[in-house]
């Protein structure tokens, strides 16, 4: 017997998007701020670009440890 699929399912906002949002809204701010503009500067292009070029290293050096973390987490759960 399978019970009844709650319609309104899809609209509640679960904890999971709203973790979704909040990295999404982070990340357009980051975005934002670290944009060239054409009244920048050459020194404020460059530590923009430099800004831009850590976070990028920062997150290629995140990535093993979010991969160990959900294949353990998975692993866990099965």
């Amino acid at each position: 017997m399978s019970e009844p699929v709650n319609s309104q399912q899809g609209e509640e906002k679960t904890p999971k998007s709203g973790a979704l949002d909040e990295a999404r809204q982070t990340y357009q701010a980051v975005d934002n701020f670290l944009t060239i503009r054409d009244t920048d500067s050459t020194l404020l292009m460059a530590g923009k670009i430099l800004l831009r070029l850590l976070g990028i290293f920062i997150m290629i050096l995140l990535s093993p440890f979010l991969l160990i973390g959900l294949t353990i987490a998975f692993a866990a759960a099965l």
